[in-house]
């Protein structure tokens, strides 16, 4: 009887083993090699007009600069944009760094997209305003990129308006402040500085 269990127990071991063992299959690879992820740049630069930043002076209550202006510009670039460079929001602030409040309460304003042909004076049907009024109404981080007609600057991707700067063009913002006539005595022999910071923002339509 010891040698049938034995024997039972032996039979099973080399079942066991052979169920073990693996049936060779058939097969085939490929593969795809070489796989890369970059991402793009933005690049600002600032150009402005020669009367900026304004350093005026002697003004009173109704006058207002003549027109200035700033291009933001989707570069450097040389000799061309290249593929990684992206086209971006460019969003204006105007911040107050330092001198009068009440004059900074009282100052104006006027931005506006030069249009067709980058004249600030000329009115020529392309132009759009931005913000016609007093600075402390102003709304930072503004979209100035964003122009109700058609401009070669600027990139309509389909998931909102043409706002983008493509790369290697500009925006040209034109620009004049003044002081509003309601100013008062309280504003008399004082002076104000402020900023203008531009970002450059991925578009986020």
């Amino acid at each position: 009887m010891k040698r049938i269990v034995l024997s039972l127990v032996t039979i099973m071991s080399v079942l066991a083993v052979v169920a073990g063992v693996t049936t060779a299959l058939f097969s085939d690879s490929k593969s795809i090699v070489g796989n890369s992820v970059a991402t793009g740049t933005l690049e600002l630069t600032l150009n402005h007009s020669a009367g900026k930043p304004w350093a005026v002076s002697g003004m009173k209550p109704g006058d207002v600069t003549g027109w200035e202006s700033m291009d933001i510009f989707n570069g450097p670039y040389s000799p061309s944009p290249p593929p990684s460079q992206l086209p971006f929001e460019a969003k204006l602030s105007l911040n107050k760094t330092g001198g009068s409040d009440a004059l900074w309460n009282y100052l104006r304003i006027e931005l506006k997209t030069s249009g067709w042909d980058n004249d600030c004076t000329n009115g020529d049907g392309g132009e759009r305003t931005i913000h016609n009024g007093l600075v402390n109404t102003y709304t930072n981080g503004t979209v100035v990129s964003d122009i109700a007609y058609w401009h070669l600057a600027n990139e309509d991707d389909s998931s909102g308006p043409p706002d983008n700067i493509r790369a290697g063009w500009s925006e040209r913002i034109c620009q004049r402040v003044g002081v509003d006539n309601s100013a008062d005595n309280s504003v008399q022999g004082s002076s104000v500085t402020f900023d203008e910071v531009v970002d450059a923002v991925q578009d986020d339509d």
